[in-house]
């Protein structure tokens, strides 16, 4: 059995659409929760609707609104206790063998259950009308999925949380999501990587819907366009940088005592750097391999970090 935790907030125009493209799936063990936010627009009256038509397929969870996806999702996933969870964004589609899919890349990955796996795949990037944008989010992102080592993932995200599959020996070992972790597929993540598997499949298994509505979304991640944004949201860089501070004393807070020390050590690193003059963290950077995807990237880490 596969849960699926869907989050909503204002999805009306998406949502029926979303959720047509998990009945559709050729895999069909599965249920799906769905936690609104608050919403102020119809997305109730479509949540209640299909809970009522597939009462065994769907229900609802029930709470205050949080605010964020990222702590709507940790809310689904603190009473969810399946063997394998997925995450679902309300205005995306998904293409009709995702589950299967990432399902079998799953079970050939975690030895009979007892090793942490998160299973996370390629998305094809399209518009509001499902118009292809990029049939790849890796290459439009540059997010290049070989070696993706502790280092690299403290500082920069490989994982789309509405790609992503967890097992129970993963949600076991994650707890509670943390409230400054900066996003919850990007903590899953840090702890798969940390006691268990990372496992990409490099092919897309749904349709990356964007419109001016996304809390996260997708830009071009290459050449002018990228160097013209970051100097424009200097703040804001350096602020996301923080936050990955942040998160990585999050981890050594949770998890210090069962890290191995080169672990230990790579966090207490990391989370030292902001604390470090200029040639310190470039070489901190070289030394431990906190380098993000691609040329430009790492050297926006020397001036911004």
């Amino acid at each position: 059995m596969v849960t699926i935790l869907l989050a909503v907030y204002n999805g009306e125009k998406y949502l029926k659409a979303q959720i047509e493209s998990i009945l559709s799936q050729s895999f069909k063990d599965f249920k799906i929760i769905i936690r609104d936010d608050g919403s102020t627009d119809k997305s109730v009256d479509i949540i209640n609707y299909y809970c009522n038509e597939y009462p065994d397929k769907i229900s609802c969870m029930c709470g205050d609104p949080t605010g964020s996806a990222k702590l709507n999702f940790a809310e689904l996933l603190d009473t969810c206790e399946a063997d394998y969870i997925m995450f679902c964004d309300q205005d995306d589609v998904w293409l009709p063998t995702k589950i299967e899919k990432t399902l079998a890349a799953m079970q050939l990955a975690e030895d009979d259950g007892k090793t942490p796996v998160l299973v996370h795949t390629d998305l094809k990037v399209v518009d509001n009308q499902l118009c292809e944008i990029s049939p790849s989010f890796f290459e439009f992102q540059k997010l290049y999925q070989s070696d993706i080592t502790l280092p690299k993932l403290l500082v920069q995200n490989y994982v789309t949380g509405c790609t992503v599959m967890i097992n129970r020996a993963l949600r076991q070992k994650c707890g509670k999501i943390p409230r400054n972790c900066i996003m919850h597929d990007w903590w899953l993540a840090l702890v798969a990587i940390l006691f268990g598997k990372l496992i990409c499949i490099n092919e897309p298994t749904m349709l990356y819907r964007q419109h001016s509505d996304n809390q996260v979304g997708a830009k071009a991640a290459y050449g002018i366009a990228l160097v013209k944004r970051k100097l424009a949201t200097l703040d804001k860089v350096r602020e996301n940088y923080n936050a990955t501070y942040l998160q990585a004393e999050s981890l050594l807070k949770h998890f210090g005592h069962t890290l191995s020390q080169a672990q230990r050590q790579t966090l207490e690193v990391y989370c030292k750097i902001k604390n470090m003059n200029k040639v310190q963290k470039i070489q901190a950077v070289r030394k431990y391999g906190f380098k993000k995807g691609t040329r430009l990237r790492i050297i926006g880490q020397y001036f911004l970090m």
